[in-house]
């Protein structure tokens, strides 16, 4: 019989008829008859019924301790009445020496930082200012003056008036606010000629309070009448550490200032009869800077001559 060919070409090999069966033959053991039936152990009775312990009867009633009528009552510390009232410390007021302003304790000026202090003025109005023109009027402005001013600043001209109202403001850089003095001086306007002066008022800055507006009505000097309602703040310097009453005083003292004539002295003086009254006293603005065209005579501003 021939084999059947692959496709390889290579013939198919017969197939495995295994092995012959494995094993060993049967076992022929007897059968077993078991163990003997077991007759299991004898009925167990028991134990004898219980009847417990006897009852109890409890230990005595406890009495208790006797009652606690516990710590006397305690009164406490007696009451404290404290340290005796400690005084407030209160600023003291600014004082007025003569015509000086004097700072209270405990005040002091700060200077601006890096030296230069701002300043805003508003010039508001003037009154009873003096007749420049033959109309019995004037035509009022006002310059602004201080020693580091590269520039003169001023308001406008307020036509044929004796009380102007101008509610102008004007900023100022001041190199040296603790000595340099501002200047404000009125003229009236005069398109042909040279504008005539109507009086001026001289402002120490360093005695400006820091940060607060102050209004005061300056009376003029080298003018027998008239005086400006400004009102200005000091922006970055000023006086610092006085009580609230401050501003208020600074104020009262500016309107009670004094002006003085062309001769040096204070125009109030001159209305006394005696000699005696017309004792020069130094004005408020010693070891102060004036600005050009002024200088400082006897502690006062004094108009230089042109």
């Amino acid at each position: 019989m021939s084999r059947p060919i692959v496709p390889s070409g290579k013939p198919v090999p017969p197939p495995q008829v295994g092995y012959p069966p494995q094993g060993y033959p049967p076992q022929q053991y007897p059968p077993q008859q078991g163990y003997p039936p077991q007759q299991g152990y004898p009925p167990q009775q028991g134990y004898p019924p219980q009847h417990g312990y006897p009852p109890q009867q409890g230990y005595p009633p406890q009495q208790g301790y006797p009652p606690q009528h516990g710590y006397p009552q305690q009164q406490g510390y007696p009451p404290q009445h404290g340290y005796p009232p400690q005084p407030v410390a209160v600023a003291s007021p600014a004082k007025v020496v003569g015509n000086k302003f004097v700072l209270p304790a405990g005040a002091r000026f700060t200077p601006a930082p890096g030296g230069v202090g701002q300043v805003i003025i508003k010039i508001n109005s003037g009154r009873a200012l003096i007749a420049a023109d033959s109309n019995g009027y004037s035509d009022p402005f006002v310059k602004v003056w201080h020693p580091s001013q590269k520039k003169t600043q001023s308001t406008k001209a307020i036509n044929k008036t004796l009380n102007p109202v101008w509610n102008e403001t004007i900023v100022l850089d001041i190199s040296n606010p603790q000595y340099d003095l501002i200047v404000l001086e009125v003229f009236d306007k005069d398109k042909f000629s040279k504008d005539d002066p109507l009086g001026f008022v001289a402002i120490d800055t360093s005695l400006l309070p820091k940060g607060v507006e102050v209004t005061t009505s300056e009376k003029l000097s080298y003018v027998p009448r008239g005086e400006i309602q400004i009102s200005i703040t000091a922006l970055n310097f000023g006086v610092e550490g006085a009580s609230p009453s401050y501003p208020q005083e600074y104020v009262s003292w500016r309107n009670n200032l004094v002006s003085v004539s062309k001769k040096g002295k204070e125009k109030a003086k001159l209305a006394f009869k005696y000699k005696a009254h017309f004792k020069k006293l130094p004005g408020p603005y010693g070891s102060k800077i004036a600005p050009k065209g002024f200088s400082i005579q006897n502690d006062w501003v004094k108009k230089n001559k042109d």
